[in-house]
């Protein structure tokens, strides 16, 4: 019998109540319920007010992918070999897909590019730690799964088709949130037909290993429309210019809030937060589970009556959605006119520091580079054809080829809106 979860991209997601326990149980534990407060898209629902889907869902969304994934292959009536693998391998693979996001911090990848520390370094701590509930529930399930699940995160594990179905240019966490992103975000750029993309997937015995891979004939262009989605969302979602700015005002609000306790300025802020902002280092996994979106949003209402008046006009500013406006500036033309255009925000009685930010996005659609870390496994998308040769998707699509090693990078100058057109004039635009 089936635990089953309602879900607006899915419909229905099913876990066996016995075959997949492990999954269940995972779900149980404080570190994976604290994922409900965590917004899959940081503040991204300031543009698109439906984005306001958490990590959970997209976790959960995640697993039932995978499941898909290993039910699929099954179907194919592989050797004895290799389904001897895939049995092995299920359960652990699984739960990996669900576990996959547990590190993140407040706001997602916003606070990434706060702290500098990558989630999957928190992941692996804690699936790491014999202290933690999801350490116990997979030592109890399998003394391996904790070791085995951080060489699953780190790309180090084998079979290599289970490193790339976690993380790689084809993985179901890629597949899963470009759907779950579109359908929240109401637009249309990330739908591509996952169905037969799982139905055109394939294992290719490789060196005594077994690498992923897309039937030619039949995958070739639903392996297209799932990167060129991927390409489309973030030119026209991950990176919109309101959100980005939103993200700027995140950033600078922390900043500041930062250095007022660095300098014993007195701030309404919980134990972990205000560990966070001094010394995100030492934050320990107790920390870490006292960390989220609300957290967050419970101290900005606070610093909006805060005594410093950076801090509280930034706040009242993201608070009201006042945000940044923008302007699209290379770094070097920043660069030329910093100086002025500092000079024009102070005199317009605005701290540059806060006020003038040069925000830079970017991205690669699709690499073919191979990564030169021995034990690492490559992210590469590989077709097979009828000959049983694999060919790297960018030789057999000059769609892709086309984006191929390709990094889109975008520089706008994120400024309060009263500076747009002083801005304007002196750059003469």
């Amino acid at each position: 019998m089936d635990k089953v979860f309602r879900d607006p991209v899915h419909n229905l997601i099913g876990f066996d109540k016995e075959r997949d326990a492990l999954v269940l149980q995972l779900i149980d534990t404080p570190q994976f319920q604290r994922l409900r407060n965590i917004r899959q898209l940081g503040v991204t629902s300031l543009v698109y007010p439906g984005a306001t889907h958490t990590r959970f869902s997209h976790a959960l969304g995640t697993a039932f992918l995978m499941k898909r994934v290993l039910e699929h292959f099954h179907e194919l009536n592989p050797p004895p070999a290799l389904q001897r693998i895939l049995d092995e391998h299920r359960e652990l693979l699984l739960a990996a897909a669900l576990l996959h996001d547990l590190g993140h911090l407040p706001f997602s990848h916003l606070l990434e590019e706060f702290t500098h520390i990558p989630h999957e370094d928190w992941t692996v701590r804690i699936v790491g730690d014999p202290q933690s509930p999801v350490h116990s529930v997979l030592a109890r399930a399998n003394p391996n799964y904790p070791a085995q699940m951080i060489r699953l995160f780190q790309r180090t594990f084998q079979p290599a088709f289970a490193v790339k179905l976690l993380s790689s240019q084809l993985d179901v966490d890629r597949m899963e949130y470009l759907l779950r992103d579109s359908l929240c975000t109401g637009v249309t750029y990330g739908y591509f037909d996952v169905n037969w993309l799982i139905h055109s997937l394939r294992l290719v015995e490789q060196r005594d290993d077994w690498e992923l891979a897309i039937d030619l004939r039949k995958g070739l262009h639903a392996a297209e429309g799932y990167v060129l989605a991927r390409y489309y969302m973030y030119q026209q979602v991950y990176h919109h210019k309101t959100a980005r700015a939103a993200d700027v005002m995140v950033r600078k609000i922390l900043q500041r809030a930062s250095e007022l306790l660095h300098t014993g300025h007195e701030l309404v802020a919980t134990p972990a937060l205000k560990k966070l902002l001094t010394d995100p280092t030492a934050l320990t996994l107790d920390d870490h589970l006292r960390l989220d979106d609300t957290v967050i949003m419970t101290a900005l209402q606070h610093w909006r009556e805060s005594d410093d008046p950076i801090l509280s006009e930034l706040v009242r500013r993201f608070w009201q959605r006042r945000l940044f406006k923008t302007l699209e500036m290379p770094v070097e033309e920043f660069t030329a006119w910093s100086g002025q255009l500092r000079e024009l925000a102070t005199k317009a009685g605005f701290a540059p520091e806060y006020y003038l930010v040069l925000d830079r996005v970017s991205d690669d659609p699709y690499t073919d580079r191979y990564l030169w870390i021995t034990q690492e496994v490559s992210e590469n998308i590989f077709l097979i054809n009828e000959a049983h040769e694999l060919i790297e998707l960018s030789h057999a699509s000059d769609v892709i080829g086309a984006l191929r090693n390709k990094t889109f990078s975008q520089d706008r100058l994120c400024f309060p809106e009263e500076l747009r057109e002083p801005i304007r004039r002196l750059l003469g635009r």
